[in-house]
């Protein structure tokens, strides 16, 4: 068990309980809880994908300034901030002797990844009524926002897959080939 494999079902419970959502029609106790479900697997999945980047970074020689020592590595995924995590992974990935696009994350996740971010940026809002604690406590929600939620609920199923199965896939593939031609 991994992050990665926690993500995936985090991933399914989403998938499930947004086609329900889909096919019996609006229920509004219901997308605040998908949204969360979707955001913690994509959550789960960048701290999956930092951590292979790092390990793969080191096998390519990697001797720069940033320390990606095992140990320093946890320490820097324990947030539950998206953009702070995406871009840990862009900076991992750059110093990845790939070459090509796989460098870094595509633009439309980025701008997507900014988004979710943005809407939930402490990883409390799709989870509690009240974020914060005492005096500087808020609603997480002060304003209702009307959004289209098919829309954006595919949106973030579209990014969830692409970490999930995409990134992923890539890294792990990569990691293996470090292994094959390094022999550890």
């Amino acid at each position: 068990e991994d992050d990665l494999a926690i993500a995936g079902g985090y991933l399914r419970a989403a998938e499930i309980t947004a086609r329900h959502w889909i096919e019996r029609g609006p229920d509004d106790g219901l997308p605040v809880p998908i949204l969360y479900l979707y955001r913690h697997s994509i959550e789960l999945s960048l701290k999956w994908l930092i951590r292979v980047a790092a390990r793969c970074a080191v096998r390519d020689g990697y001797t720069g300034v940033e320390n990606l020592s095992p140990a320093k590595v946890e320490d820097r995924l324990h947030t539950h901030n998206i953009k702070k995590l995406a871009d840990c992974l862009n900076r991992y990935m750059n110093l990845l002797t790939l070459i090509g696009p796989e460098n870094s994350i595509d633009p439309a996740s980025w701008k997507l990844l900014k988004w979710l971010d943005s809407e939930d940026e402490t990883g409390e809002t799709y989870r509690y009524a009240i974020v914060g604690q005492g005096p500087s406590s808020s609603p997480a929600r002060p304003v209702q926002e009307n959004i289209n939620f098919y829309e954006q609920v595919n949106e973030l199923h579209k990014l969830a897959h692409l970490l999930q199965a995409g990134y992923s896939t890539h890294l792990d593939n990569y990691e293996e080939m470090q292994r094959d031609v390094c022999g550890y």
